[in-house]
């Protein structure tokens, strides 16, 4: 059974958020493990969308990524909210560079805010017509007699059910499935307001087979949605969705729910988790075929295994966790102008991931250009007396009547999480540091010596692992 103490609050605010002030551990301490988790996974909906035109100008880009950031900065009782769409900005990853057109960005950033914690199959839905997404893999050229095979692909591949089986032992889908999954997305078209839509009459209504010779196999008219004679949209008679996920390896596991369950562990905890775990921390989402991502979201962060040592520090933060938490920590404040650009240097370009697979996460945030960006950021933030950039107050650091420097040093690594980790040898390092000044009456010690210390802190090891 979990101890509910100051250690695990941070460690839950840390990972399903972006760190913490020490007045949120204080609030999150009194509230106890279950409330806390059941207030950050009962938000309600969003439908909150940053500035965007229909524009390919990098400048209205760097609008609405500086409101992203903001938002994933300052949000509290939104923070799970705001981090699941970063991590749906990754899984169903789309590039400006491609879709060439801020407004379409912004949708499908507040789609993910809207239903990214609710059903699995809206969500599956609404990417599938979403208008960033139809130009980025190229939905809207695939219509009747005309197949782009792309969506389909990746529908597969990327989004729902993975390559292989949890165990690699089976292949999830076959080239056949890959032409029979693109015929029935065909139909997308964008309007001149850069909203999906289905247009029936550039559908594959012909019979289609998903999965031959499987025990979930579908034959019929296969599609994600369909118009009657008025009109009206309905579904049509089979959803590729819902065949999707039916989808079963030979032990008859059910494929989805392992493949979210241990990108969303992966994401939130540590690599590489067992089906046992998976399986049991994916029982309520499974639970009457409901599907609900919050379900999935509250299971993990109530499992005692989520505040084991392994989930502690086994992860490398990407460049949202690691400024985002340490301007929280450390109480600094930002207008992220320039936010959007620090993260960038550090490998995680916002509304940009490198590819379809989105970000290399893990220790590829650790390459040797993107840790001296991340050097460079720390420095920033330690050095940071410019409010339009970043502002810090070293002197709010420093404990109330502290007259030593070990308890200056203290503060600083527990306000960065890293007092549990870091080692005696690199803490008494930072103590020595100090040269034994330790008049934090005295601004030149606070600006020089406190300054310094921060920084150094947020380039150890342990500042970008959690």
């Amino acid at each position: 059974m979990v101890v509910w103490d100051e250690e695990n609050v941070v460690h839950l605010l840390g990972r399903a958020g972006f760190g913490a002030k020490p007045s949120d551990v204080k609030k999150y301490l009194k509230m106890g493990q279950a409330l806390t988790v059941e207030k950050l996974v009962g938000v309600k909906p969003s439908k909150a969308k940053g500035p965007s035109k229909p524009s390919n100008d990098k400048a209205e880009l760097k609008k609405l990524s500086t409101w992203w950031a903001k938002r994933m900065a300052k949000q509290n009782t939104r923070r799970l909210q705001e981090k699941m769409a970063l991590f749906w900005h990754d899984h169903f990853a789309s590039q400006f560079s491609v879709v060439k057109n801020v407004r379409r960005m912004a949708f499908q950033n507040r789609t993910f805010r809207r239903f990214g914690m609710g059903d699995m199959r809206t969500l599956v839905h609404e990417v599938t017509r979403d208008a960033a997404m139809l130009e980025f893999l190229d939905g809207k050229k695939n219509r009747k007699n005309n197949l782009n095979e792309n969506y389909g692909r990746e529908l597969m591949e990327l989004f729902v059910l993975g390559v292989f089986s949890f165990d690699g032992t089976e292949e999830n889908y076959s080239q056949t499935d890959v032409i029979e999954m693109a015929r029935p997305t065909t139909g997308f078209q964008i309007d001149d307001k850069d909203i999906g839509f289905f247009n029936p009459a550039r559908f594959d209504d012909g019979s289609k087979t998903l999965f031959a010779g499987k025990p979930f196999q579908a034959t019929g008219v296969l599609g994600v949605e369909n118009v009657d004679g008025s009109g009206t949209l309905l579904p049509p008679a089979t959803n590729i969705i819902d065949i999707l996920f039916t989808h079963t390896d030979s032990a008859g596991n059910l494929t989805m729910p392992r493949f979210i369950g241990k990108k969303l562990w992966e994401y939130f905890a540590y690599p590489n988790p067992s089906a046992a775990l998976i399986d049991d921390v994916t029982s309520d989402f499974r639970a009457g075929g409901a599907y609900v991502i919050s379900d999935l979201l509250r299971s993990m962060l109530l499992h005692d295994e989520f505040y084991s040592p392994a989930a502690k520090s086994s992860s490398v933060k990407n460049p949202c966790e690691y400024v985002f938490s340490a301007l929280r920590g450390l109480e600094a404040k930002s207008k992220h102008t320039e936010t959007p650009g620090a993260l960038a240097a550090m490998g995680m370009e916002l509304f940009e991931p490198p590819s379809v697979n989105g970000w290399n996460n893990g220790p590829a945030w650790l390459s040797t250009g993107q840790t001296l960006s991340r050097f460079g950021v720390g420095q920033a933030i330690a050095a940071g007396r410019d409010k339009n950039i970043v502002l810090l107050k070293p002197e709010k650091i420093i404990p109330k009547n502290a007259t030593t420097e070990d308890e200056v040093v203290d503060e600083i690594l527990g306000r960065l999480g890293i007092a549990g980790t870091t080692p005696a040898g690199t803490r008494q390092a930072l103590i020595d540091y100090f040269e034994g000044q330790n008049d934090f009456e005295n601004p030149a010690v606070v600006e020089t010596k406190v300054r310094g210390a921060i920084a150094l802190a947020l380039q150890l090891p342990e500042a970008s692992l959690h």
